[in-house]
């Protein structure tokens, strides 16, 4: 009798054990927030980069467009600095991109998740508009004359106010769904 007493016992206690481990393995696993968080970090840092690149590749772009017929070599370089830095822009666009949809993948809550895919579509659709408003730059380059030029650049600076708008729709998308979902983003 005292022998099967200390194996309900044993039983019990080992029983009680795995419960408190299978807890505490579903608290932390049910919820990687911290580490959403951190790539959203990671990913808010690169759109700070970009945003940097983009100021100063259209203010390239302007001091390109402001130089006269008598400095074309001189433009035409300018235009080609104009061009790296949107490069570098849109590689910061993609890189926040893949941060925001690595933390999309991860135990969160389902809002969470669906901000963070807007927030992807956002930054795809500015790597996309980045490539695009290069475009400038390279049809100074690649322009036989001023009416040739003229005429690339009005096309693209069309394309690139479509893509801005897309582009902002989407961040405003996500920022409808943070300001309703306010308990589940930190400060």
């Amino acid at each position: 009798m005292k022998v099967k007493m200390n194996r309900q016992q044993h039983s019990s206690a080992v029983i009680a054990l795995l419960l408190l481990i299978a807890a505490v393995l579903a608290c932390s696993a049910g919820d990687e927030t911290t580490k959403a968080n951190k790539l959203v970090d990671e990913g808010n840092a690169a759109v700070q980069e970009a945003k940097t690149l983009v100021t100063d590749a259209e203010g390239l772009k302007q001091k390109m467009l402001q130089m006269d017929l008598k400095h074309l070599a001189d433009a035409r370089a300018t235009a080609k600095e104009a061009i790296q830095a949107y490069d570098k822009a849109k590689e910061k666009c993609k890189e926040a991109s893949k941060k925001y949809e690595e933390a999309s993948k991860l135990k969160i809550k389902d809002k969470f998740k669906e901000y963070l895919a807007v927030k992807v579509k956002e930054y795809d659709k500015r790597a996309e508009l980045v490539e695009t408003a290069k475009g400038t730059p390279q049809a100074l380059i690649d322009a036989k004359d001023r009416s040739s030029f003229v005429g690339m650049a009005n096309a693209n600076n069309a394309r690139v106010d479509r893509l801005s708008k897309e582009a902002d729709d989407l961040a405003a998308q996500a920022e409808k769904l943070q300001k309703d979902n306010a308990d589940l983003f930190k400060s």
